[in-house]
């Protein structure tokens, strides 16, 4: 044997939706936003990944309920979940950092998170690494805005990002 883990999977019903989450050595590979089906959700979490993966839903803790809990419209955080950095450079892995650090119902603007990641000149990569976010609600990408406090941009659509942020209590 190799020693190396399989991927865990499952899908987590919350009361918008279904979440996909998808972990490997124990880090979060991927996350989805709420699906309308359980089956649109695994598809989209697995989608690329290779085949083998065992669905466990134990094998995340506490997290499904702190999903279904935070998309409940509770305040709840994900500081504590640990994101594998592997597919992301040395920037944008700062940056999954650094927006992770952002906390529950704050905004902070593409500059100000470059500047957390140590590059206060490069909001447009940060903005790049948020867009390639592969964990969202874990890593908190809806918490970053343009600057002069415009929504900017979403890659899951932004009537989602202004429905994450008013699940926060920030109405922009």
């Amino acid at each position: 044997m190799s020693g190396k883990r399989e991927m865990m999977c499952c899908v987590v019903e919350t009361g918008v939706g279904f979440v996909g989450l998808v972990s490997n050595d124990g880090k979060m590979v991927r996350s989805t936003l709420p699906r309308r089906s359980r089956n649109e959700a695994l598809e989209t979490v697995l989608a690329g990944l290779p085949v083998s993966y065992v669905e466990d839903e134990a094998a995340f803790g506490d997290l499904p309920d702190r999903l279904r809990r935070y998309f409940a419209g509770e305040r709840v955080d994900f500081d504590d979940v640990e994101v594998d950095l592997n597919v992301y450079g040395p920037f944008q892995a700062e940056v999954i950092r650094a927006a992770k650090r952002v906390p529950y119902g704050e905004l902070v603007t593409y500059r100000d998170l470059a500047g957390m990641a140590g590059k206060q000149a490069a909001a447009r990569a940060a903005g790049t690494a948020m867009a390639r976010n592969q964990t969202p609600v874990i890593v908190p990408c809806h918490r970053v805005v343009a600057s002069g406090g415009k929504l900017g941009g979403f890659s899951l659509g932004l009537e989602w990002k202004r429905e994450l942020l008013r699940l926060e209590g920030v109405d922009i």
